[in-house]
């Protein structure tokens, strides 16, 4: 990972400065998956940190930043309060890959990776699920986790690797209880994004596949139902 940053003049700056902060190290099972990026003030200092891959970076000041492992798997990662206390929640799904999703909360010193405990929020796992957004979705003020997995992601073959890819809305009561709903099967979502698409203030679905049934866009509106 690497942070630059934006010249006074970008486009007569010339190569940019460039500062790498985290590094996927070789380790006895290969190369940690780093996969994900996401900016939150995780230790409560007013500075905006990072997430990335399996856990977040500590900003020290300027360009300095401290990785501190949150899980044991990378993957789509974002963080959000959804219950009260000192420091918000992590959600990390597993982007290329499988395995679970886990929400992560601080029982202690952030940068103590012993103080984060995680629990799993399907019955399942995950088959590479690569869209992971936060966001009060039924407008009831608390922050809701949508999750997405892909239908296809091999390029050689014509018919699906993932027909029964699923999409979840997590329904938060306010204390980090969530209430799991299928929001669609068979689809492909991949980079998903949740937003106002339509301007009546509530949240709307903005998807694309990877290479499954493609070129294709999908909106999905919010009809307040």
């Amino acid at each position: 990972m690497i942070l630059t940053e934006i010249p006074t003049d970008p486009r007569r700056a010339g190569l940019w400065s460039l500062h790498p902060i985290l590094k996927a190290e070789p380790t006895a099972k290969g190369f940690p998956y780093t996969e994900g990026l996401a900016a939150a003030d995780i230790d409560g200092d007013g500075r905006m940190d990072l997430l990335a891959g399996n856990g977040w970076l500590k900003h020290r000041g300027k360009s300095e930043f401290t990785f501190t492992a949150i899980g044991e798997r990378g993957g789509r990662i974002a963080a959000g309060r959804f219950k009260p206390g000192p420091s918000p929640q992590v959600v990390i799904a597993p982007g290329d890959g499988v395995g679970p999703l886990v929400v992560y909360e601080c029982t202690g010193s952030p940068t103590d990776r012993e103080a984060w405990t995680g629990r799993n929020l399907l019955e399942r796992p995950m088959i590479h699920g690569h869209s992971l957004q936060l966001a009060d979705i039924d407008g009831d003020g608390n922050l809701d986790i949508f999750a997405a997995e892909m239908a296809k992601w091999q390029e050689q073959k014509t018919e699906p690797d993932h027909p029964d890819a699923t999409a979840w809305i997590l329904y938060d009561d306010g204390q980090g209880h969530f209430r799991p709903s299928i929001f669609s099967k068979g689809i492909d979502f991949h980079e998903a994004r949740v937003a106002d698409l339509d301007g009546d203030g509530d949240l709307d679905i903005l998807d694309k596949p990877y290479n499954w049934e493609a070129p294709r866009v999908e909106v999905w509106i919010n009809e307040g139902r």
